[in-house]
């Protein structure tokens, strides 16, 4: 065989590889490209502004730890009358659950929880304006 052909057919490989990788790339679904990425960067921003208000007032949601009960109670003079609850469990998917307009203090059972890590979103809204604080808690 003669040095041409074998340049030859390593450009063709090298080719084939690289077509081989753009579908392989392509055939997969990518949670970084986002069709709506202009929605999720309002999104974002007023969840950054619901942070710093809720900063600002130090927090006034606090989570208390009771024998059974995970309780969530208001330690300000804000008026907070309802709050929602996000548990994202970090090492389990499927343990996340919401809970929506829950009176303040909230108490839910700590048997219903799974055992792991979690991110505990509260909302709240004060005088039409919307608040968020963020926790991490680990169940045991």
């Amino acid at each position: 065989m003669r040095f041409r052909n074998g340049i030859i057919i390593a450009m063709i490989a090298f080719v084939a590889f690289i077509v081989t990788l753009a579908v392989m790339i392509n055939s997969k679904n990518s949670e970084l490209i986002s069709e709506d990425y202009y929605l999720k960067e309002k999104l974002f921003n007023d969840d950054y502004d619901a942070q710093q208000r809720a900063v600002n007032h130090k927090n006034p949601i606090k989570l208390i730890k009771l024998q059974a009960l995970i309780c969530f109670e208001n330690q300000s003079d804000l008026a907070i009358e309802k709050i929602e609850l996000a548990f994202v469990c970090m090492n389990d998917g499927k343990a996340d659950f919401h809970l929506k307009n829950q009176a303040v203090p909230a108490c839910i059972l700590s048997d219903k929880l799974k055992k792991g890590n979690y991110q505990i979103q509260i909302r709240y809204e004060v005088s039409n304006q919307t608040y968020l604080q963020e926790l991490t808690w680990y169940h045991k």
